[in-house]
This record gives structure tokens, sequence and C-alpha cells, in this order.
């Protein structure tokens, strides 16, 4: 309990002069969709680093990120990301009783004037035999 006061007291910190002075983050992903092509059901779950960078002048907060389904999770930086550097949100996809074709939607809330942004992964699971 101590240790979330204390990140939301450090975000603040940060925020109120970066809002005083009309600053703001804003992400950029290298890329947004990535493709897994074939994955085996019985090779065990798949990632893949979405790399970004906060192009903005202001700390980047990442508030959540969303998947579609409980096959896909995702683990992102949970401190604030300094103007001009690099994050990275891992996917993974777990194939396991997915056989045949995927596309899932990952949202990606964050303190960035445009709030949300959308990942995407697809591919094609092959079947166990």
């Amino acid at each position: 309990m101590k240790r979330v006061l204390l990140q939301i007291v450090l975000v603040m910190a940060m925020l109120t002069p970066a809002m005083a002075y009309g600053q703001s983050a804003k992400i950029k992903f290298d890329d947004t969709m990535h493709d897994f092509e074939a994955v085996l059901e019985e090779g065990g779950p798949v990632a893949h680093d979405f790399v970004f960078t906060n192009v903005g002048d202001a700390a980047l907060i990442i508030i959540e990120v969303n998947t579609n389904c409980g096959c896909t999770v995702a683990d992102f930086p949970q401190a604030p990301v300094a103007p001009g550097k690099q994050g990275v949100i891992s996917i993974t996809f777990d194939p396991k009783g997915n056989p045949g074709e995927f596309a899932k939607e990952i949202v990606v809330k964050t303190n960035a004037k445009k709030k949300k942004s959308r990942l995407r992964i697809k591919g094609m699971v092959i079947p166990q035999q």
C-alpha cells in the first residue's frame, strides 16, 4: 500500500510542472502490428515486444494495457517513461486450445494527449496432431 501511494505521489510530482507549462507525453511505437505466422498449438506461448518511445516533453505513464481474451497477456512498464526514453510492452499469446487463425487487439491507455493506442497480433495456430 505504501508503495502504491509513493508511486502516485511521484507521478503527481512529475506531472504537475509539465501540466503547468502545457507539456504532454506522446507515445510512438516502432510497429503496431506483429504477425506470428504459423504457431504450433503444442509449442507453448509466443511473445513479441512492442518497442515505444516517449516523443513528448513530459513523463509518459502507461495506465493499463487491455487484451481482448485470456489467451493474450501484456507486460508493461510500471514506472513513468521520461521524454526521449524507450520502453517495451511485451505481448504473450498462448496458442493452446486456440486452433486456426487468430487476430487480437491490445489497447494501451496512457496519459498522452492521444489517450489510447492500439496494437495488433495475428497468426495461425496449427492444431495438435
